[in-house]
C-alpha cells in the first residue's frame, strides 16, 4: 500500500510540474499585412474576443497568451480585404498544429492575391497556408 501511495504522489507531482511548465510557455502571435492595402481583422478564441482591428499595409497586429494544458488552445481570425466582400478565415494558433511549428512566435503574413504564409520556427522556412472563405450574398 505504501508503494501505491508513493507512486500516486509521484505521478501527481510530475503532472503538476508539467502543467506549470506548459502554462508558463507564452506564445506571441504576429499577423503582418503585406497585401498592399489596409485590411480588417477580427481574432478570437472560445474565451477571448480580441475585437476588430484595421491593419495598415506594412504593419502588424499581435497578441500573447499561454496555451492550455489539454492542447486545445485555438485562436482563429477573420480577415476582410477590400473591396472583396468576403471574410477569409484561418487558424492563427491551433495548439495541436502549432505547438512545435511555432513554439514561442507564430508569425503570419497576408500577401497579395489573398495568400497566407506562416513561419516555421523548427525549419526556419515560410510555409503556405490557405484561407477558408464565406461568400456574402
Amino acid at each position: 500500500m505504501k508503494y501505491i501511495s508513493a507512486s500516486f504522489y509521484c505521478i501527481v507531482f510530475l503532472l503538476s510540474t508539467f502543467a506549470i511548465l506548459q502554462s508558463s510557455a507564452k506564445v506571441h502571435v504576429h499577423i503582418q499585412n503585406r497585401q498592399g492595402k489596409n485590411i480588417n481583422i477580427h481574432c478570437k478564441s472560445k474565451d477571448d474576443d480580441l475585437g476588430y482591428h484595421n491593419i495598415e499595409n506594412g504593419t502588424e497586429y499581435s497578441w500573447s497568451f499561454n496555451p492550455n494544458f489539454w492542447y486545445t488552445t485555438l485562436f482563429y481570425c477573420a480577415v476582410l480585404m477590400d473591396p472583396d466582400p468576403v471574410w477569409y478565415h484561418f487558424d492563427a494558433y491551433r495548439q495541436s498544429r502549432d505547438s512545435y511549428r511555432c513554439e514561442s512566435q507564430c508569425l503570419w503574413a497576408i500577401l497579395k492575391h489573398h495568400s497566407l504564409i506562416g513561419y516555421n520556427q523548427k525549419t526556419g522556412n515560410w510555409e503556405r497556408f490557405f484561407f477558408r472563405s464565406d461568400r456574402l450574398l
